[in-house]
């Protein structure tokens, strides 16, 4: 019994010696693998930099709008009556031509009234020769009498008389050429080269003057209304009456589709709403260009405006939201200066370089944590030489 019990704790003891060694080399080999601590250097915040491209570059005005047409109608009806024709091309998308046929309306109460007209008018006509073959008559037995001076009333001569017999002529021609025009608008036509949008009008059906037919928009031009704000005018040229020479920049907000418009002219007033002037952009057959531009497609236009001499050219977000660009000194110390700037457009900024302090590496994204004095460590963003302005490659403000 006594044997059994050392035996047993022989045993626990070798077991919790291995445990123990086991441990002992577990950590020994752990600590052989642990990397060596890092060596003491300091790091600063690292910032892109860029060269601003500086020299002489075209401006370029843009602004967005809808596209309408010049020329839009509701078509409607001037006389009453049944529609007994439809033309075959009186449907919703088709194009004509001005003067093509859309319609006919029964025309029988209207050619009975032209008859009408016509033999009032030759009634008028027949009561006019009387009377002034009266008023002959009256003249001649007057001096055949041997009295003297005129008759006590104009009536004797017949003056009157002719004179409303005239009139009636006058009446009864009007009215003809009235009933003649009310008989010509039973056939309903295009008044100018259109796009029918919609049609109101079946056949059979009756219709009453102001019985709105179509929809027409004109096709020989389409129209933009560009609203420009009022510090970019300085940057456009001076209206001219020859289209040629104020071209501008089309293209579809949403796909690459691209024309070729012109400024027809500049409204001289400011909107009450935008507080804007604007230029009225217009483009000629917009449905036969390639490819065809839509009334009601959304347009971004670019209209080309003066020559920026001497500027700084730098991405839009170089400069701050109160209008400051950073930029690292020799000694790699941020340093903020106000940005006086020319133009500014959706992409870039156009500024008068700052010949006060030594700026050639601006911060392309400055961020609100910059403090001026910080160090930094400065990257140049890309190919700056692509960047670099030379005459032979101005670029366009945008």
């Amino acid at each position: 019994m006594k044997k059994s019990v050392k035996t047993q704790l022989l045993v626990t003891a070798i077991a919790a010696a291995c445990v123990l060694g086991a441990y002992a080399t577990s950590i020994n080999s752990a600590g052989e693998s642990l990397p060596a601590p890092p060596p003491d250097a300091k790091s600063y915040p690292q910032v892109t930099i860029i060269e601003p491209a500086a020299g002489n570059f075209p401006s370029s005005i843009k602004g967005y709008g809808e596209v309408t047409p010049v020329q839009k109608l509701n078509l409607a009806a001037q006389v009453s009556g049944r529609v007994t024709e439809l033309a075959a091309l009186f449907k919703s998308g088709e194009r004509l031509q001005a003067g093509d046929i859309l319609l006919k309306v029964d025309d029988t109460e209207y050619r009975e009234a032209v008859a009408n007209a016509k033999s009032s008018l030759a009634a008028a006509e027949v009561t006019l020769l009387q009377q002034q073959l009266n008023r002959t008559q009256a003249k001649a037995e007057w001096q055949r009498s041997g009295l003297k001076g005129s008759p006590d009333s104009e009536l004797a001569l017949y003056e009157p008389q002719v004179k409303s017999a005239r009139a009636a002529v006058e009446h009864a021609r009007r009215s003809l050429e009235k009933a003649r025009a009310d008989l010509s608008k039973t056939i309903i036509r295009a008044p100018f080269n259109a796009l029918i949008v919609s049609r109101a009008v079946e056949l059979g059906g009756f219709i009453q003057p102001g019985t709105e037919l179509a929809v027409l928009y004109g096709t020989d031009q389409v129209e933009l209304t560009l609203p420009i704000p009022t510090k970019d005018w300085s940057h456009l040229p001076q209206p001219s009456d020859d289209k040629n020479t104020w071209p501008v920049s089309l293209s579809d907000t949403e796909s690459d589709r691209q024309w070729q418009g012109y400024v027809d002219r500049v409204t001289q007033h400011i909107e009450s709403n935008t507080r804007q002037r604007s230029l009225i952009v217009r483009l000629d057959n917009p449905l036969d260009q390639s490819p065809p531009l839509y009334p009601g497609t959304f347009i971004e236009a670019s209209v080309p405006g003066s020559v920026l001499e001497n500027v700084w050219q730098l991405p839009a977000s170089a400069v701050t939201q109160n209008n400051e660009i950073w930029f690292v000194d020799t000694t790699n110390t941020l340093r903020k200066t106000p940005a006086n700037i020319r133009l500014r457009r959706a992409d870039k900024v156009y500024l008068e370089p700052d010949r006060t302090s030594d700026i050639s590496r601006i911060i392309t994204l400055p961020l609100a944590s910059y403090l001026p004095g910080m160090k930094v460590d400065p990257t140049p963003a890309g190919n700056q030489a692509a960047l670099a302005y030379t005459p032979q490659s101005a670029g366009t403000a945008q």
